[in-house]
């Protein structure tokens, strides 16, 4: 248990500078010491003087939230969008609104870096309690403390101790992807199942669903994005999204086609050039690799695609790409596979999914499907997808449709 953070001894008076970053050590106690550097907090304030919570250097409003929640801001030089606006503040649920999760990614508490201390004489004197006045320690409760606290009632009960580990092994995680399959072997499987995917409405058979999915974000783009001209399809397959949307637009548009599998994507330019669409780009790449143009897309499609995203970088990059890739008042469609956020919830659904493929084609056509799953995918909860959506900036997120393991949702960029 952390007693709290000690500042500078009193042989350090001097004023601590604001533009020099903070720094924190950790101890066990025993002679261990880990040292994080926090970046240096924005200089500006809002209104009232309330202080700037970004980073220095940040981009976009200067801001901060007061204890009600409401978000302050006024313009930043560097925010052409907001410097005829002024100050402001702006209530949750209020256009214009940014939620704390949000802004999270510019707060400079979010941004330090840590390393071990080594160095003997450094050891010492923080051994010996000599702080800068822009260092802290964080150090361990003595037993005289913790009986202090105790009494006091400030530590938890036996009761919160377990209801807190509870918790903590009720969250569902993949913590291994090194067994996880590569990116040659998914194109290696997409190459031979081509005639599969070519079927509009029982292309996606294993995907409880499916073609409800379909044309929900199909329906959904189109009412959102009324004016559409150019659409990334990412992991496009044989192309049925697409065609679903050509299907629902009912008018011309340039489309771009991406997938891992040369097979699959020859299959859906033949297919949309059928259609009548009449401008179509291949792109033969891993997403996350390709030199995809900037804000140049009214619709991104991504189906049973992203699943193959493995840790929390992976998947923040790849929403951060997709924001970067739609025009403003552009919009992006998902319909994946999810897992749910707590482990007995995640088995209730999977053994769902598991009745429905039997009553599709038996028991050894659901352990194939799990057993491709177990291997290829690296799904995450939908309520984590939609959380990322704003994190990394869409102004709105739509949940449309949950059955089971799938779901199908989007994302507006003002």
């Amino acid at each position: 248990m952390d007693e709290g953070n000690f500042s500078a001894s009193d042989d350090m008076v001097e004023e601590f500078d604001d533009s020099l970053p903070h720094v924190t050590y950790y101890t066990d106690g025993k002679g261990n010491w880990l040292k994080r550097v926090w970046a240096v907090q924005c200089s500006e304030t809002t209104l009232f003087r309330d202080r700037c919570q970004g980073v220095a250097g940040h981009k976009g409003d200067h801001w901060c939230f007061r204890p009600d929640g409401s978000y302050l801001y006024k313009p930043h030089e560097t925010d052409p969008q907001r410097k005829e606006i002024g100050c402001a503040i702006i209530p949750p649920g209020s256009s214009g609104y940014r939620t704390p999760l949000e802004m999270s990614r510019y707060r400079h508490g979010t941004f330090y870096e840590e390393s071990e201390v080594t160095e003997p004489r450094e050891i010492e004197r923080l051994q010996r309690g000599e702080f800068a006045p822009n260092e802290s320690a964080n150090l361990p409760c003595t037993e005289e403390q913790i009986e202090g606290l105790r009494k006091l009632g400030r530590l938890d009960s036996d009761a919160q101790e377990l209801r807190r580990e509870r918790s903590a092994s009720l969250k569902y995680q993949i913590k291994d992807f090194s067994k996880k399959s590569t990116i040659t072997d998914i194109e290696t499987r997409f190459d031979a199942d081509v005639e599969r995917f070519s079927n509009l409405e029982t292309g996606q058979s294993a995907t409880i669903d499916a073609p409800l999915a379909m044309q929900l974000i199909t329906e959904a783009a189109v009412r959102l994005t009324p004016q559409i001209d150019r659409i990334l399809d990412i992991g496009c397959g044989a192309g049925n999204n697409i065609l679903k949307l050509k299907e629902v637009y009912g008018k011309p548009f340039a489309c771009d086609l991406l997938d891992l599998s040369r097979p699959m994507l020859d299959r859906a330019k033949e297919r949309v050039l059928q259609a009548g669409i009449k401008t179509v780009e291949l792109w033969q790449h891993d997403f996350r690799d390709a030199s995809l143009p900037v804000e140049s897309y009214d619709v991104i499609l991504a189906a049973a695609v992203l699943h193959h995203l493995r840790d929390d970088q992976d998947w923040q990059a790849t929403f951060e790409k997709i924001l970067s890739l739609l025009k403003p008042g552009g919009s992006v469609w998902i319909t994946d596979l999810v897992v749910q956020e707590t482990v007995p919830i995640h088995e209730l659904m999977w053994s769902r999914y598991g009745n429905y493929l039997e009553s599709l084609s038996g028991t050894e056509y659901r352990e194939k499907v799990f057993k491709y799953i177990a291997r290829e995918d690296s799904p995450r909860p939908i309520t984590y997808q939609l959380e990322l959506l704003r994190r990394v900036g869409f102004a709105h997120v739509e949940l449309l449709h949950k059955n089971s393991c799938f779901a199908a949702f989007g994302a507006w960029k003002e």
